[in-house]
């Protein structure tokens, strides 16, 4: 049972999950009476003269009633069943990391004024979420390392984060520091104060905090160094006190580990759940990942990066919304990123004109409702015209792309009626599409004929072509 506690005087509003058994007590002539049941204890109101019990079927006091209890100071309890569709969340937070502030991008291969316009957007994107864990509003904001890279973190970047943390008081904002952003001398983390909302973990041993009047209790750790000094997963202890307990940390499951990614604190999934944790904030991988564990309702999650940071983080990026209650616990993932990296094959052996290449472009541009940072490779065999002029290509799109960047891998165009005349299977495969060619009936017959021979000819030549037109990366879903 849910009870809602109101005070007359003042409309206050509390909610206690709890209850006690206590006795039946007096009720006015006017209020309903019902048969003995659960209350809260009265010790646990603030100062009531007496309690009055009203049961479930009463769902508004008339006038008379409101003015006895206004006159006597009484407190009214309403006892009725809870819609657990509509029931407010015990606790709300919102999880995010790697956002990797002042970041350098060269590795994406962008200029000076695409890497500034990445960065700046990172900014945003980042104060974007603050401000919504402050307006939901969430119990607590979790981040969970690499906030910002440490070895380029300036000191303009400090001063906003600091700002930003202020700007949303009382919003508890905990950071687990990781690899790349480590609790160390020189660290804006060490260096400057930081405001009373804000706790920052500063030793590789987990850490307690209390909030929300002890019923949410956070757990969390912070590198040392850009590699850890000693590795606290696995080392968690969870009182059964009867609060929420949540973790946050920064390191490397080992089975979900990309290929080509480097180990931080690993851990096993199964080594570092506790039972009487509720949810567990991770940071390290970039994209969103959930971590299967074996028991309870709890999960252990990466919110993955807020935006991409190259283009091997295609796809879409977001932050987590995190809703705790008696019984269960949602996690929504949240869309944040404002652009999208993106990757992608075009084969332009069919385009007749650099209009053709643009038009299709602003096709894969068209793909995406946010604008794209995109690595286009152009594929087949070509005229030497149709690529000629990349730059004033790019130059058209500028107002597609928030960045295009265009590689030639093309082929020499052929000349098919001179390799026809070869007297191979090859020759004797071009002759026969090139009168077909000819004897197409229309326009799109013969498209998909020209199609045929050059695929044809780049098969029986050993060369690599994609046979659908356009083959791109992880977004082409």
């Amino acid at each position: 049972m849910h009870i809602r506690v109101q005070t007359v005087e003042t409309g206050l509003i509390q909610s206690f999950p709890r209850l006690l058994v206590s006795s039946q007590y007096g009720f006015p002539k006017t209020a309903l009476q019902p048969p003995p049941f659960a209350c809260f204890h009265p010790e646990s109101l603030a100062r009531p003269r007496s309690l009055i019990l009203l049961s479930p079927q009463t769902q508004i006091l008339r006038n008379e009633d409101k003015a006895f209890l206004a006159k006597t100071k009484r407190v009214a309890l309403f006892l009725a069943p809870v819609d657990k569709r509509n029931r407010e969340p015990t606790m709300r937070l919102v999880h995010t990391a790697d956002v990797h502030l002042d970041a350098c991008f060269a590795g994406a291969g962008l200029p000076a004024r695409a890497a500034n316009r990445r960065r700046q957007s990172l900014r945003d994107v980042f104060q974007e979420i603050v401000l919504r864990a402050a307006e939901w509003p969430a119990d607590a904001l979790l981040i969970p390392g690499d906030l910002f890279e440490h070895e380029r973190v300036t000191p303009d970047t400090a001063a906003f984060l600091k700002s930003l943390f202020d700007s949303v008081r009382p919003l508890p904002v905990l950071i687990a520091p990781g690899n790349h952003d480590p609790y160390i001398a020189g660290s804006p983390y060490a260096a400057q104060s930081w405001p009373e909302n804000v706790v920052i973990f500063n030793r590789p041993e987990w850490i307690a905090v209390p909030l929300c009047g002890g019923r949410l209790v956070v757990h969390g750790f912070a590198f040392d160094g850009y590699e850890i000094s000693s590795n606290p997963f696995g080392a968690l202890a969870i009182p059964q006190d009867g609060a929420i307990h949540v973790a946050m940390g920064h390191g490397t499951e080992r089975a979900h580990q990309p290929p080509d990614g480097k180990s931080y604190a690993p851990f096993d999934a199964e080594t570092a759940f506790t039972p009487g944790l509720a949810y567990f904030a991770l940071g390290h991988f970039h994209r969103l990942t959930e971590i299967p564990v074996a028991a309870g309702r709890w999960r252990m999650m990466y919110s993955g990066a807020p935006e991409g940071h190259g283009f091997d983080e295609s796809g879409e990026h977001v932050f987590l919304e995190i809703e705790i209650g008696e019984e269960d616990l949602r996690v929504m993932p949240k869309t944040s990123g404002r652009v999208r990296f993106a990757v992608h094959d075009l084969d332009v052996s069919s385009l007749a004109s650099a209009q053709d290449l643009v038009t299709s472009l602003r096709r894969i541009a068209a793909a995406y409702s946010v604008p794209a940072i995109a690595r286009v490779r152009l594929k087949g065999p070509c005229d030497t015209s149709l690529i000629g002029d990349l730059q004033a290509v790019k130059d058209a799109l500028a107002n597609d792309f928030e960045y295009l960047l265009l590689e030639d891998e093309t082929l020499p165009a052929e000349d098919f009626e001179e390799l026809a005349l070869d007297p191979t299977i090859l020759g004797a495969f071009v002759q026969q599409l090139n009168e077909e060619i000819r004897d197409a009936p229309d326009p799109e017959r013969r498209r998909m004929l020209i199609r045929a021979r050059t695929v044809g000819v780049a098969a029986l030549r050993g060369h690599t072509l994609d046979i659908a037109g356009r083959r791109g990366g992880e977004d082409d879903s």
